[in-house]
């Protein structure tokens, strides 16, 4: 864009300082701005841009209270209140590594660092315009789906080796990819590769791969990415999008962990690591996920019910694992669970889910009588309904559980085993309340776990053997003869090496067994046997 042409624009500045917006006001004008717009703060940016269009947006990241620059532009992209062809321009006195890779992760356009001169600037802007406009047409082009317009103009950009030849290319991939040209969009990434290796295209050259079922040449470009920039979140992404549609759920925990520790600002991602840790049974790892997730929440677009609820679920999951664990979270998620009525709208079956996770929250906090209220005004407001959800009818057993009304558990779970014996989908969330499955899918699950570590124990080969029932427990927490196999594992092992962490897993195992099995059990023999071996064992490693 000539400098000549600034005067047509329309710029909306946003910051909490007024002599910032005024120093910035200026600095545009001396550039030739003269339409310019002012915001002291996130909400009052949003209301601008829903009633104007904007050609440049100047946004610092800190605005008081409130929105942050960041959550800004999350909104105004989310609810198309921002010009597809605007130029959004993140501005922040701060240079700390998770601000600046959450301000990359949402793609502004730049990112400034205060304080900025008038000649950083209009240079800044200079080539932001000038490259806008040269590729305007294409994104034009692309946006109206006019894909062989927006090739052919890709193609003359790249074959003048004009200044913006590479970004056309970056497009151009996108662009096959987009409408399935997969073996097009490999020969513009090698030719790409062939002269510098980027990040981009080698991401592009994987996601090709993905796409045309090699999903081995996929990971190796993206472990050659990451390696060579440990930095690069589209690769990790992409990975991570790769283990979720073959279910590798672990694996795709693992990589979500590293990038929540590259990018600790992202609310997306750290929703996501929250999600894939309970679908693990990883309680710890899903509640701190979640509770950074509810912090980040704040003033979000992205902030859920889910999100708030997830955490709460995520703590008492915990609590019935390791109580010492789980207690400094319980408050924190009390006080999440008290906010839900004045953050968001709930329906009468959300208000009376809320209701039970509250009653095992303070339930779990030595708070039985509170507990006993929550549960008895969520039964209340279920009288009014014909029938609960199953996830609701999930936490009543929980709660019943919670503040000691075993029988009235037991009960409701025989009656939902019955309701819902032909629903294979619902039986298996039931089975979460169970010792054994009731579901066919998990039943055959169970059975072939045990057989493998069944199969590795008797061949002695205890490690495992050990391993594979710590890896069925992820799954299924509450079977009681997993549990004793793996310590049956473990005493067999000790009984040929001291291992001390071993031993204490022995007993931590087995301690948790005690907590659930009675002596009417079937194998409540068997648990007393192996409490006296582990005893023994221990006895003779303190001699």
């Amino acid at each position: 864009m000539a400098e000549a042409e600034y005067h047509k624009l329309h710029a909306l500045i946003v910051d909490d300082f007024d002599s910032f917006r005024v120093t910035v006001s200026n600095m545009l004008q001396d550039i030739g701005i003269q339409y310019i717009d002012s915001a002291v703060n996130g909400a009052d940016a949003l209301r601008h841009c829903k009633n104007k269009s904007y050609d440049l947006i100047l946004c610092d990241h800190n605005l008081g209270k409130g929105k942050t620059g960041q959550q800004v532009l999350e909104d105004l992209r989310e609810n198309g209140n921002l010009n597809r062809y605007a130029l959004f321009v993140l501005i922040s006195a701060e240079s700390s590594k998770s601000i600046i890779m959450a301000a990359y992760d949402y793609e502004p356009d730049a990112y400034l660092t205060k304080p900025i001169t008038t000649k950083a600037l209009q240079q800044r802007l200079s080539r932001l315009f000038a490259q806008r406009t040269r590729m305007l047409p294409i994104m034009q082009a692309m946006g109206a789906e006019r894909w062989d317009v927006a090739e052919a103009l890709c193609l003359r950009e790249i074959n003048s080796g004009g200044r913006y030849a590479n970004q056309c290319q970056k497009l151009l991939g996108q662009l096959y990819i987009q409408t399935g040209a997969y073996e097009k969009a490999e020969a513009v990434y090698r030719d790409v590769l062939d002269v510098r290796q980027l990040d981009w295209a080698q991401v592009g050259m994987a996601r090709v791969k993905k796409m045309q079922g090699d999903l081995v040449s996929a990971q190796q470009w993206l472990e050659e990415v990451m390696n060579t920039n440990p930095l690069c979140m589209k690769a990790y992404d992409l990975q991570a999008e790769i283990y979720r549609e073959q279910h590798l759920h672990k694996r795709l925990q693992d990589v979500l962990q590293q990038t929540v520790e590259i990018s600790p600002l992202s609310i997306l991602r750290q929703q996501q690591l929250g999600d894939v840790a309970m679908l693990n049974n990883d309680a710890e790892t899903a509640a701190n996920a979640y509770r950074r997730t509810v912090r980040l929440g704040e003033n979000s677009f992205y902030d859920r019910l889910e999100n708030h609820t997830g955490f709460a679920r995520a703590t008492l999951a915990l609590f019935r694992e390791d109580k010492i664990l789980a207690k400094p979270l319980l408050r924190d998620a009390i006080k999440t669970m008290a906010e839900l009525e004045q953050r968001f709208t709930k329906s009468p079956e959300e208000k009376i889910e809320a209701l039970l996770i509250e009653a095992q929250l303070f339930a779990s906090n030595g708070e039985t009588r509170k507990a006993e209220e929550l549960l008895q005004a969520a039964r209340n407001q279920s009288a009014d309904l014909d029938i609960l959800p199953i996830a609701a009818d999930i936490e009543l057993v929980r709660a019943f559980v919670a503040v000691g009304q075993k029988n009235m558990a037991d009960e409701l779970t025989r009656t939902l085993l019955e309701r819902y014996k032909d629903s294979e989908r619902d039986l298996e969330k039931l089975d979460a309340l169970l010792e054994e499955p009731a579901s066919e899918k998990n039943r055959s699950l169970v059975a072939a776990i045990n057989k493998k570590g069944i199969a590795c124990y008797e061949a002695r080969d205890y490690e495992a053997a050990i391993q594979c029932f710590e890896d069925a427990l992820q799954t299924f927490p509450n079977h009681i003869g997993i549990r004793l196999n793996l310590v049956q594992a473990l005493v067999d092992k000790l009984k040929i090496e001291t291992d001390a962490a071993s031993m204490d897993l022995a007993i931590d195992t087995l301690a948790q067994v005690e907590g659930k099995i009675v002596p009417a059990h079937d194998q409540y023999r068997r648990f007393r046997q192996l409490q006296e071996m582990l005893r023994n064992l221990d006895n003779s490693r303190r001699r």
